[in-house]
């Protein structure tokens, strides 16, 4: 009996953002400079707030989760500029990852349940933190309390950075990992959850960049992943998508 052999498919180029055409040097120069501005608000987030909400029923809460190895202070301007825009219930939810993601998911549910009493939640996250958020939505049940789901640096199918990293997080976020075809799997027990995703045109973490991409999509270019969080343009896109 003859062996029947079949052509392999042709394989599909990986289609990621335009490069932007502004210069190397300016790109590398703002990234380096919201590098110095995350460092030094680190330690504003050193302290841990016990903030809640009042128990209202007619109330909406915005909560912030920041990334991996990174507490609440860089994402202290976004607080400020939300604040300035009308959001005065802003809490920040932090973890730490040396547990992974999924259990950095189960703290924010109990943070939730905690903090938040009564209401609806917005989700404001940056890079690893929308990964938390989107296990809590889709895994946790957390959608029947949320209403939008925002990310900024995201790396919704992973990195191959990932490689380099042999920590735990860092074997969740390769592109091939069993966390993210759970992840993946289980999209539709979020279904009722606005999503939009902020991505940076220069990131230099999430490669390719395209893979911080989920449902929505805001491209900023010229921006690498810190730049983000100190990004106007960014700020924006956010008010514009939790105002929606």
């Amino acid at each position: 009996m003859g062996v029947t052999e079949q052509a392999a498919a042709p394989r599909v180029p990986l289609q990621d953002f335009p490069v932007t055409e502004e210069p190397a040097g300016r790109i590398v120069g703002r990234e380096l400079l919201a590098l110095a501005a995350a460092s030094l608000l680190y330690p504003f987030g050193l302290r841990r707030s016990a903030k809640r909400t009042p128990r209202q029923a007619q109330q909406r809460t915005v909560v912030l989760v920041h990334g991996y190895l990174a507490n609440r202070g860089p994402l202290l301007p976004l607080r400020a500029y939300l604040r300035a825009r009308g959001h005065k219930q802003i809490l920040a939810y932090e973890y730490g990852g040396g547990a992974g993601i999924e259990q950095a998911a189960i703290g924010l549910r109990d943070f939730l349940r905690e903090r938040v009493r009564g209401g609806r939640i917005d989700l404001v996250c940056h890079s690893l933190g929308g990964l938390v958020a989107r296990v809590y939505l889709q895994q946790l049940g957390g959608a029947r309390r949320v209403d939008h789901c925002i990310t900024l640096g995201t790396p919704h199918r992973g990195t191959y950075n990932a490689y380099w990293v042999t920590s735990r997080v860092g074997r969740e976020l390769r592109p091939d990992s069993p966390f993210l075809a759970r992840l993946d799997a289980s999209r539709d027990g979020a279904g009722r959850v606005r999503f939009a995703s902020i991505v940076a045109g220069s990131d230099n973490i999430v490669i390719p960049r395209v893979f911080s991409s989920n449902d929505t999509v805001v491209h900023v270019p010229g921006l690498g992943h810190l730049g983000l969080l100190f990004s106007p343009t960014a700020f924006r896109a956010i008010a514009e998508k939790l105002a929606g």
